[in-house]
């Protein structure tokens, strides 16, 4: 990939084409020119968790960290209701698995009727996913700035 377009393709779901130029413009204009502005689309693209080398590996991410995971969903857990502070809430843990560990995908209130539309053997990818580990392993889920997208091609 070396164009701006190239990456555009990556994130024309969450940028206008021309909202992503005039962010490539202001970038480029902020550095005085040290890069590229297909540098600059590609870095867009990174922050977005859209390139494929900013993706991390289940097995080799930490509590605290922000990451981008690819995995397959291989169990959609149990839809839970709780109260805290007088509200009602809801929470599911979906388990998602690559070659390298497994994470507890966290959903909470509105997310948990994401999984209606979820099959194990799905590949699902979570974007800036926020990983803590509460004392039952790893968990991850997507907080303010996090995304959860699910790819179209299941095993099934």
């Amino acid at each position: 990939m070396n164009s701006v377009d190239d990456y555009y393709e990556l994130v024309d779901d969450i940028y206008e084409k021309g909202d992503f130029l005039d962010e490539i413009e202001r970038r480029y204009e902020q550095n005085a020119g040290l890069f590229k502005r297909s540098t600059i689309a590609h870095m867009i693209a990174a922050e977005q968790g859209r390139d494929n080398k900013s993706i991390a590996k289940i097995g080799e991410i930490k509590p605290g960290e922000e990451a981008t995971v690819v995995g397959e969903i291989v169990d959609l857990g149990t839809l839970r209701t709780f109260k805290s502070k007088g509200k009602e809430g809801r929470v599911r843990n979906v388990r998602i698995d690559d070659v390298s560990g497994s994470i507890k995908l966290v959903l909470w209130n509105e997310q948990t009727e994401m999984v209606n539309d979820m099959k194990r053997g799905q590949r699902i990818r979570i974007i800036n996913g926020y990983v803590q580990d509460r004392g039952y392993g790893l968990q991850i889920s997507t907080g303010k700035w996090g995304e959860v997208i699910m790819e179209e091609e299941t095993k099934d």
